[in-house]
């Protein structure tokens, strides 16, 4: 024992190393009991994450945001990594950001961004004609609310600190909490769900169907749409291009300060691609709307590059994200949208 070190302060700091060798025995068995059962670890999305992202576009600087607007089709079928890896090999000068939130469709995001004069970039709007509808234009709205009145550097450290955590740890994500377990176990619920569906830290994520009933998925799916058809008002083409008048204004407002919008109609297929044509005509909506519209349009069935098989007919696999993005960088350089350096 040191001389200037009392009895008290050795024991003090030998039960202080005691307790930290039980809590990383116990966290190591926790973690090897769970991977075991073939669960991993995954960054859980929330605001704070988002508004990570959502303060990135508006940093400015040489490099061009790139905001990835949307819901799960675009979350689960863009890579922001593979965007800017891409853009890189081609000279373009271009970063992407995550932005989509998965469930709930972009409009209010995209009016966000419209009202933000630091945002001077590209958005790429993932949406269909059944989202551009008026009765879903606040969905995404607590997102740029939570951003604009309750982000602080605090809560940007604890996110980033998080992050990091559920990057490498199972028992950091909130469905493995020792009372969530309790909870489970006592109500006789089973172990948590196993998700097919895996996040990183960029908000991106990618669906792997090789891990499901991936026929249950496509049934239950077309089922809810048809539900959602069959219970919702239709609206003619004409009240429908009347509502998006303010989109327009925003797009307007992201153009004068030499910004760009492009719309995105993602890949989807079978009777999900049938039942929205049914509904919403190509021509009589879409097609309508990027005739006024002052921005770019792009409709996956138009370039062969951009269709991928959807195996719950809404959403590509995870093998084909990175595919997906390249051909959707490449098209938007063609387009003239993204700038390459000569």
């Amino acid at each position: 024992m040191a001389a200037n070190q009392t009895p008290s302060a050795a024991n003090f700091w030998f039960s202080v190393f005691v307790a930290a060798v039980i809590a990383a025995t116990g966290w190591f068995a926790f973690e090897h009991y769970w991977r075991a059962k073939g669960y991993v670890p995954s960054v859980m999305d929330s605001k704070e994450l988002w508004s990570q992202q959502r303060a990135a576009v508006s940093r400015g600087g040489e490099i061009i945001p790139v905001a990835l607007l949307g819901a799960s089709r675009i979350q689960f079928g863009i890579s922001p990594a593979a965007f800017n890896g891409e853009a890189r090999r081609l000279r373009a000068n271009a970063s992407a950001y995550m932005l989509a939130i998965n469930g709930h469709y972009p409009m209010a995001t995209l009016r966000d961004l419209a009202a933000d004069a630091s945002f001077r970039g590209v958005a790429i709007v993932g949406v269909d004609s059944r989202g551009l509808q008026k009765i879903h234009r606040e969905m995404q709205a607590p997102w740029p609310q939570y951003f604009s009145h309750d982000w602080t550097p605090a809560r940007n450290l604890h996110r980033t600190l998080l992050t990091e955590l559920q990057r490498v740890s199972i028992a950091a994500r909130p469905d493995f909490s020792w009372s969530n377990l309790l909870n489970r176990r006592l109500n006789s619920w089973g172990l948590p769900q196993q998700e097919y569906v895996t996040f990183f830290d960029d908000r991106s994520g990618v669906t792997d169907y090789a891990r499901v009933n991936v026929e249950a998925i496509r049934e239950a799916r077309v089922r809810d749409l048809k539900d959602y058809y069959a219970t919702t008002s239709a609206i003619s083409a004409y009240q429908w291009l009347r509502d998006n008048d303010d989109v327009i204004e925003w797009v307007k407002a992201i153009n004068a300060r030499g910004g760009r919008v492009v719309f995105y109609r993602e890949p989807i297929s079978g009777e999900h691609l049938a039942l929205d044509e049914a509904r919403f005509p190509r021509a009589q909506f879409w097609d309508a709307l990027a005739a006024k519209m002052p921005a770019t349009f792009i409709d996956f069935r138009d370039y062969p590059a951009l269709n991928f098989p959807t195996p719950d007919t809404s959403h590509i696999d995870a093998k084909d994200v990175d595919q997906h993005t390249r051909a959707l960088v490449q098209l938007l350089i063609n387009m003239g949208v993204i700038a390459t350096k000569t």
